[in-house]
């Protein structure tokens, strides 16, 4: 017995086929209300999200009686439409009783683009660069950021406020490339078939999320060379690489912003003349800017920059291209929801025609089947845009679970899931 009798849309009993449709499909849907309660007609309403709220209503007829229950049955037909579809349900009777039911979430996705088939299979193993593994104890020496370096591997990390109240993560343990390429076979027998690395590129910060130099390994990890040898090895074990592309906004010490005037050409904070300003979205230049969640040191980016697209996906040479040459075999999108959708879909594009075989996964913390960002539905998992999202809904459910909470909750939590996904993204 479901917990709405009526309609439960996860049964075949009720609608076929099951969860996100593709385009031309005609939705088979049945409500199931007990006989004594006497409906005699329903309609089914269907908003078309992506369409302009364009509404369209279907008679729901009466077919048939089963086991106690009246059937009452429609059709949705798709179309060409791509999005979501919200549907809901009016039972009226000859003497006046009424129900509705939903609204309920149809996902109608483009099957277009294949996603790769090794995507979503066997382990994934998370690398933070500056902490699993080191070749040697570097030097800090002439690297961008000022940074320190623990010489002892185990001691504690810098993490209380200096004198200005700011956690500055200038500390490094010096974690290399060569250091994780050692460690290859130990990963190799754990069964993993992926790595997913933290960034990677020269940045001030032992995080690297504050991107400094997008062509250049950080140097205290290696070179570029290290890391194409890098990828050799881990492909010689069957085991993957997918990068961290931090893409909506740089380092306040880049040769971008350049903020602290550390590279020798003029970046955006130094002169209207940089060819980067335009990356940059300032309120009162030079020190007033939008930045990310209002960290100073971390200046956004004007996706909608031509200059700044063309830098980072749409050229030959363009930053995704140029690591999958190197070996990389996809991107993780940092923040994908501060992307815009364009800029996903055009990322991804080039991402696929350099090669077929690579992926382009999301940060999304939610059901990224229905995510709104900053007003607007995202287009993460209708195809052609993102091959999937990292799995923070499940974590929070499993976490829950793992903590008392019931079973039941867990699955309806995986099951809304599946419903609202397109195979390829579950």
């Amino acid at each position: 017995m479901y917990d709405n009798q009526t309609y439960y849309s996860r049964s075949e009993e009720y609608k076929y086929p099951y969860g996100a449709v593709t385009p031309g499909t005609v939705v088979e849907l049945k409500l199931r209300p007990l006989r004594r309660e006497g409906f005699s007609q329903g309609k089914l309403i269907a908003r078309f999200e992506a369409d302009n709220d364009r509404v369209r209503e279907y008679p729901m007829i009466w077919t048939d009686t089963d086991r106690g229950v009246d059937v009452f049955s429609g059709r949705l037909p798709v179309g060409d439409y791509l999005g979501l579809i919200w549907y809901s349900f009016q039972l009226t009777g000859l003497n006046g009783q009424y129900q509705e039911l939903g609204p309920y979430q149809l996902t109608v996705y483009d099957p277009t683009d294949r996603v790769p088939d090794w995507f979503g299979k066997g382990m994934c193993y998370q690398i933070f660069p500056d902490r699993f593994h080191r070749s040697r104890v570097p030097s800090p020496m002439g690297m961008v950021g000022g940074r320190t370096v623990h010489g002892d591997w185990n001691s504690e990390p810098e993490w209380r406020p200096n004198e200005r109240g700011e956690v500055r993560n200038r500390d490094f343990f010096g974690g290399d490339l060569k250091g994780i390429q050692e460690k290859l076979d130990y990963i190799a027998s754990l069964g993993v078939e992926t790595i997913y690395f933290c960034p990677i590129f020269e940045a001030a910060e032992n995080h690297r999320y504050g991107t400094a130099d997008y062509d250049r390994v950080d140097p205290m990890l290696g070179t570029n060379e290290d890391f194409q040898a890098l990828c050799k090895a881990a492909h010689e074990r069957g085991i993957r690489v997918i990068l961290d592309g931090v893409f909506n906004h740089t380092g306040y010490v880049s040769r971008y912003f350049n903020g602290d005037g550390y590279y020798p050409d003029a970046g955006a904070k130094q002169s209207k003349e940089s060819p980067y300003y335009d990356w940059f979205c300032f309120t009162n230049w030079p020190n007033e800017y939008e930045s990310w969640w209002g960290i100073y040191s971390l200046p956004a980016v004007n996706e909608h920059c031509p200059s700044y697209r063309e830098f980072i996906f749409g050229g030959e040479n363009s930053v995704v291209r140029k690591w999958l040459r190197a070996g990389a075999d996809g991107w993780r999108l940092d923040v994908a929801d501060e992307l815009p959708d364009d800029f996903i879909r055009g990322l991804h594009q080039a991402v696929r025609e350099e090669n077929p075989e690579a992926v382009v996964i999301g940060e999304v913390w939610e059901d990224g089947s229905n995510k709104v960002a900053y007003g607007v539905r995202r287009k993460h998992l209708l195809g052609n845009h993102l091959d999937g999202l990292m799995n923070y809904p499940f974590r929070s459910a499993l976490i829950d679970f793992l903590l008392g909470g019931a079973g039941a909750d867990f699955r309806e939590r995986m099951e809304t899931l599946r419903e609202n996904s397109p195979p390829f993204a579950f």
